[in-house]
């Protein structure tokens, strides 16, 4: 079941993203990279909370009973920041169920276009979602990325 991840569950939905970044997106990072996107998770539980609960940022998680399989957060109203699935979950549609959330959310905010910047592991998994490559890729402080579009 997708919901809204409750800000006592921050620091386990962060603990997963953290978990699944090390093992299939950092491999392509600059050590650099690595630490630019550890500094964003740690040290930010507070901030990242405070942004929820103002929701300047918005976070749903795949949950099976208590346990948080996936993970996505927004910035803004349409920017995508994070979407992460624990590994053992790959390819079993919970990228999907939760970015169905998203497009749920944005009904009625009169949302065209929603962005992503989007690691290289990640392409593919945005593109069956229906998001298109808008630029190639770039880097920011380590960080590896491909701007993509998705729209309504």
């Amino acid at each position: 079941m997708v919901k809204e991840v409750p800000v006592k569950d921050v620091e386990r939905a962060l603990r997963l993203v953290n978990a699944v970044f090390s093992e299939f997106v950092a491999v392509d990072y600059s050590e650099q990279g690595q630490s630019t996107f550890a500094a964003y998770l740690e040290g930010k539980l507070d901030e990242i909370s405070a942004d929820l609960t103002s929701e300047h940022k918005k976070m749903w998680a795949y949950y099976r009973g208590d346990e948080i399989l996936g993970v996505i957060a927004t910035q803004g109203t349409s920017h995508i920041s994070l979407l992460f699935v624990d590994k053992a979950y790959h390819r079993q549609g919970i990228a999907r169920q939760m970015f169905e959330a998203v497009l749920d959310q944005l009904k009625g905010c009169n949302v065209t276009r929603i962005t992503v910047n989007s690691s290289p592991y990640a392409v593919a998994v945005y593109k069956r979602l229906g998001f298109t490559i808008t630029q190639g890729q770039q880097e920011k402080d380590g960080i590896l990325y491909i701007p993509m579009l998705y729209t309504l």
